[in-house]
Parts: C-alpha cells; structure tokens; sequence
C-alpha cells in the first residue's frame, strides 16, 4: 500500500537517512547532514510543505524536495530506493509534486540534471520538462596565488543588492544558487568581499573545503569587460586568504557572462548539467 506525507509529517533524521540512501550510487553523491540540510532549506527557499515522502507498506521509498519563490518553483531533488527503480513511483511523486506547486501558483519549474545521466533526462521529458541550458561545474589550479587590489569585507545584505545591480546592468541571468535572493538568504553561510577595479565596484562570494576553495558568485557591478581581470584577481584573493591552490565554480550557466570569464581564466570544464524548465500556466 502506497502512501504520501509531507516532509513537515516525517523524521528529519529518518529523511536524512533515505536521502543518503537513494544517492550512494549517484555520480555526485548527497551527504546531507541536520546542519547541512537546514542551511539548505534557508538558502534555496526548500518548501516543507511543498516537499513530500512516499512511503510503501508504511517505509520510506522515495522522496520529492521542492523550492518556491513567488511564482517560481524548483525541484531540488527527488529519487526512490533501489528496489522500487522502474516501478512507476518517480512518475508518481512528480506528478503529486507537480500538482501542488500548481495550487501554489507556481508557473515554471525548473530542475538540474547530469547530462551524462541520459534516463533521467528522457523521464524528464517524458514528464514535459525541456533543456533550457547547460550548468559547467569549472576548476583552476593556481600555484602561487597573489592579487594586485584590496577586497573589503562586507555583509550579506550589501551582496544582496550589489548582485541585484549586476543582474540588471550586465543582464545576467543566474541559475537558482546563484539569485541575488539566494546570496540574501545564505547569510554568513559564505564569505563575503568587495573591491574597486578600474573605478567599478566588484565583488565576490566564496566558501572553502579541506582541499579547495569554492566560487560561489563574482560580479562586477558594471563596465562587462572587466569581468575577466575581476575573476582572476577574485580567484588569487581566496586561494591566498584561504591557503588553497584549486578553486571551483560550480553550476555556471553557459548565457551567464561568468562563464566567460571563467573561460578566459582558463577554468576547465569537469562536469556538465542540465537545467530543465517546465512551464505550468
């Protein structure tokens, strides 16, 4: 017997348990912990009572996390257990999904997907999402990193409005993680700085790991074609503030002049996403 509970309804600790369950055989595996997943939820506005479990015989199988903001909505993840692949349960939990964003009234919905994962993309599209774009997971390697320019500490509220400006006066157009609101809502969660470059405020929003750092954003606030120097003076401030010689972007849209700029950088591409949108109204 089959049966749906929220996400507010269900263990956060058993939840947990079956998210780790599901993605130990993912190329990219989800190692959500309580902390982890509830800096999560705030960061990417998770929707608690929009996100669902599916329980057969009363155990967990399969699970559906969704975002909202406003009128737009996202898929964070979903995935069914080993044993119920193929049974039709991950056509039930998105439909269920589906049909509860649309009493929200939500319009699009989009999702991320690994290319190379070529099943999920055909359930997918089955489902009537479409591939808007591609998200380029980039990496450098810097051997000596020195910067030429001061960085400023500053906080999250002023990211907030300097990435609204940049949205507006370089026309980017940012994936979900990387959404002025996303950047306000992460809080303290990253690191934040700012710095003047040929006249024209720039910033950059950063974390590190044991053996890397990571971009999360960077932007000039106008004048596009400093976006280069920008980076490459944002990448040498982190690597040498935090000791590291790797640094990663992750998710840079293709149509996102980030990614040029990562490019012109030499960032080399190791892995490939696709974002799918769905149009519900």
């Amino acid at each position: 017997m089959e049966s749906v509970k929220l996400l507010t309804e269900f263990s956060i600790v058993k939840f947990l348990s079956l998210v780790n369950e599901v993605f130990s055989d993912y190329p990219v595996p989800v190692n959500w912990d309580t902390f982890s997943f509830n800096l999560d939820a705030r960061e990417n506005s998770i929707s608690m009572e929009n996100s669902f479990i599916f329980l057969k015989d009363d155990e967990p199988a399969g699970f559906i996390v969704c975002c909202v903001r406003k009128d737009k909505g996202r898929i964070d993840s979903m995935g069914v257990i080993k044993s119920e692949r193929g049974s039709g349960l991950a056509y039930r939990m998105l439909e269920h999904a589906l049909e509860a964003l649309r009493w929200k009234k939500v319009r699009t919905v989009t999702l991320e997907v690994l290319e190379s994962e070529l099943r999920a993309v055909r359930f997918y599209e089955k489902n009537g999402f479409r591939i808007s774009r591609k998200l380029f997971t980039m990496i450098k390697e810097i051997q000596h990193p020195t910067t030429n320019v001061n960085f400023l500490k500053v906080d999250p509220r002023w990211i907030h409005q300097a990435s609204v400006e940049a949205m507006i006066s370089l026309q980017r157009n940012p994936n979900w993680q990387r959404e002025p609101a996303t950047l306000l809502l992460a809080g303290n969660r990253y690191k934040t700085a700012r710095t003047t470059l040929m006249r024209t405020v720039g910033y950059v929003v950063w974390g590190s790991t044991e053996k890397s750092v990571f971009i999360v954003d960077c932007a000039p606030l106008k004048q596009p074609e400093i976006y280069d120097r920008l980076l490459n003076e944002a990448v040498n401030f982190v690597c040498a503030t935090e000791g590291k010689n790797i640094c990663t972007i992750a998710n840079v849209p293709e149509n996102d002049p980030m990614f040029s700029a990562a490019t012109n950088n030499e960032f080399k591409k190791v892995l490939t996403q696709l974002e799918m949108t769905l149009h519900l109204y």
